[in-house]
């Protein structure tokens, strides 16, 4: 599509010709951006000791290998996973990053995630991050009732957020339907990002300080993990399936081949 489609009719030659320069310009930025998922991350073999064992190579396995790499503990750390790094919940989640959450915890948690993506994008990598705000609607004068609550817990977290009349509600989001709605509530900090491209820059950038990532690992009910990395530390990031490997009773660690199950 030429930019020139991508123009509003009825702007005069000089606001059209800002306009083509400022998309230009955004466009040419994108196509400097570096898709990690072109890039070749070597395996690791299984190390003989670590001091950190983490459990899952999805998105937040990937952040916090990242993160223990930026305080110099990345030859000290390793990632397993029984797959493919991204290849679980991480790759066909929403991709929604809200700020408004229920607990302070979550919310600051957001506001981390959203920083570090900026970082990546910084860094030169696809993130897919694009700040487009939430809408959040009310057919109900109680459901109204609930977003005055979060608004007012949203002060104090420093998330910005205003609620918005029907009409408004059309004017951020046209092809809202608004004839039934009492009102709604507006979070513009609110973004989305790609979750896999993500996850597969973080650990390029945590290979790259030494952390060790091992695909195609699987964690068996034999042995603990202490056990066979002694003083080491055990960080379950597999989501639902964490509750069976969380308890130190359920981790010996084996290289296995592809077709292999998890028992």
């Amino acid at each position: 599509m030429s930019l020139r489609a991508l123009l509003p009719r009825g702007r005069s030659r000089s606001s059209s010709s800002s306009l083509r320069r400022a998309l230009s310009t955004t466009l040419a930025g994108v196509q400097e951006l570096r898709n990690a998922s072109e890039e070749h991350l070597p395996p690791s073999e299984l190390p003989p000791k670590a001091k950190v064992v983490i459990c899952g190579g999805g998105a937040q396995g990937a952040a916090v290998a990242y993160k223990l790499a930026q305080r110099g503990l990345g030859p000290e750390t390793v990632i397993i996973d029984k797959g493919e790094l991204g290849g679980g919940t991480t790759w066909h989640s929403s991709s929604l990053v809200g700020l408004l959450k229920q607990s302070k915890v979550e919310t600051k948690l957001c506001k981390v995630s959203k920083a570090l993506y900026q970082e990546l994008e910084q860094k030169g990598f696809y993130t897919g991050w694009r700040e487009c705000g939430s809408l959040y609607v009310a057919q109900t004068k109680e459901r109204l009732h609930h977003f005055r609550r979060l608004k007012s817990e949203a002060v104090g977290r420093g998330v910005e957020c205003r609620l918005v009349e029907p009409p408004q509600i059309t004017e951020l989001c046209p092809l809202v339907r608004t004839d039934d709605l009492e009102g709604g509530l507006w979070v513009p900090g609110d973004c989305i990002a790609n979750p896999l491209e993500i996850c597969l820059a973080l650990s390029l950038l945590a290979q790259q300080e030494g952390v060790k990532i091992v695909p195609k690992c699987e964690v068996y009910v034999a042995r603990t993990v202490r056990e066979y990395v002694p003083n080491s530390y055990f960080l379950p990031r597999s989501k639902r399936w964490s509750r069976r490997r969380a308890p130190c009773t359920a981790s010996g660690l084996t290289r296995a081949s592809s077709s292999a199950r998890t028992l």
